[in-house]
């Protein structure tokens, strides 16, 4: 009997504290549970393996452990004279020979198959427990594993693999036999359609460090092999490729998939950026969230043939943009697909103070909300009297709802008294100085924002 020699790349440990990235482990029948054939106490013949979606890779014949034989087979695990040991998971492992070192390279393969090729460019984790044997007469290292396509035939030697292995543990020799160390490994998928694997020494015994553990003869590196895993190692987060100006984006330390690490920097809701997560292992996760920008306006409230109407203004001409208008007056939706509304007909649905918000939704479904409030009194009306003696009524010219006027009193006697731009209710009888006028009717000018002048009489009276 005689097996071989394996190389492995990336760290051993002998205790695993690994956290799990994938849940998904795409090694079929991982520790070899499953049986498609008679097991035997004794060796297999090439190609008459019974563990399902396992084989032997090459003419080297590898070896099918079971806790279900008779602990008098040679195959029982816990045979002394061979294994003497436990599997770490199940009732079963497989051996392979890692160097046998009798004037002739022979080597055997472990090969295995996976549930679904690998996706180009995604990394994964590769992990799988060996021990030495009892048998074994030295330890080495140089174990690895190569992806293949499984429609590669069986090699047809029983010399080194003319194939270099993906990943492979290139440390001090493994020469742990009382139990079971890991082997594990980081791999990035760089082409399709490798759904298979070969697990063994693909070095020449002169490339491979091996060490004596005892005299037995011939020199041979027997390993024990249980619990193979690939799982795929993608960060996941649900976060938007786009989103509008001034959404949040929580950029949480934690994936989806429990991957701790680091973002570049905070979320910034005003600029396209792309955002760089690194997880504590070093794995990258990148993200572009795109920001549409926002659609800037203003509510513009005015009388217009003394009828209150509020108005859409856009800061940039941005008013083409616009798929939707939404319209509500305290609460209520009144109407829609208008960049303006007029409050008069909708005179039944006026408190003392009232709210109208307008919802707009642009081409990007960017939402967007402004409000206004206004009071029923004086709505579009010019008051007849002016008492500013503090009492709550008329104290003032009242024209906040015009939305800013051009303002001009005059006296009985055709002088301008007072005369203001932009007015809203700041006239309470007094003169341009803030002294006080008489008693009296005094005449108004004034004119709208939209070019319509309303004058009349107004007394006013202390």
């Amino acid at each position: 009997m005689i097996k071989m020699l394996k190389n492995i790349i990336f760290v051993i440990f002998c205790f695993s504290s690994i956290q799990s990235i994938s849940q998904n482990n795409l090694v079929l029948n991982p520790s070899f549970e499953e049986v498609s054939g008679p097991l035997k106490c004794y060796l297999y013949d090439v190609g008459k393996f019974p563990l399902t979606n396992w084989s032997s890779a090459s003419e080297g014949s590898i070896d099918a452990f079971s806790m279900k034989l008779s602990n008098k087979c040679v195959m029982h695990p816990l045979n002394d004279a061979f294994a003497d040991q436990k599997p770490r998971t199940g009732a079963n492992y497989v051996g392979f020979t890692s160097v046998y070192n009798d004037e002739k390279e022979y080597r055997e393969y472990v090969r295995g198959n996976l549930s679904e090729p690998l996706e180009v460019g995604s990394t994964y984790k590769i992990r799988f427990y060996v021990c030495l044997s009892a048998f074994a007469s030295a330890a080495t290292n140089n174990i690895g594993l190569a992806f293949i396509n499984n429609k590669t035939p069986i090699f047809p030697h029983v010399d080194p693999l003319p194939i270099k292995p993906h990943v492979n543990y290139s440390g001090k020799p493994i020469t742990q036999a009382d139990k079971w160390t890991l082997l594990t490994f980081e791999f990035v998928a760089t082409e399709p359609n490798l759904n298979a694997f070969i697990i063994g020494n693909f070095f020449y015994t002169n490339e491979t460090d091996f060490k004596i553990v005892s005299d037995k003869l011939p020199v041979e590196a027997y390993m024990l092999l249980d619990d193979v895993s690939v799982t795929k190692m993608d960060i996941v987060f649900d976060l938007p490729s786009e989103v509008c100006e001034g959404t949040n984006v929580d950029l949480l330390n934690i994936s989806k998939n429990g991957v701790s690490g680091t973002w570049n920097s905070e979320f910034n809701p005003t600029a396209t950026k792309t955002y760089i997560f690194t997880s504590t292992d070093g794995l990258l996760f990148t993200k572009e969230i795109k920001i549409f920008p926002k659609t800037e306006f203003e509510l513009v409230h005015f009388c217009e043939n003394y009828k209150f109407n509020v108005d859409a203004k856009f800061i940039k001409d941005k008013k083409s943009n616009i798929k939707n208008y939404q319209w509500k007056l305290n609460g209520k939706l009144v109407s829609s697909n208008s960049t303006s509304l007029e409050i008069s007909n909708f005179s039944d649905n006026l408190k003392d103070s009232n709210l109208i918000e307008l919802t707009i939704i642009d081409s990007n479904n960017c939402e967007y909300t402004k409000s206004v409030l206004f009071k029923k009194a004086n709505l579009c009306t010019i008051q007849k009297e002016v008492s500013p003696n503090l009492d709550g009524i008329n104290d003032y010219l009242d024209l906040e709802s015009f939305g800013g006027v051009q303002l001009i009193i005059y006296n009985r006697f055709g002088n301008v008294v007072y005369s203001i731009d932009n007015y809203f209710n700041e006239w309470k009888g007094q003169l341009e100085d803030n002294s006080k006028l008489p008693n009296g009717d005094y005449y108004y000018q004034v004119e709208n924002k939209r070019g319509e002048i309303l004058n009349g009489w107004i007394q006013l009276l202390y």
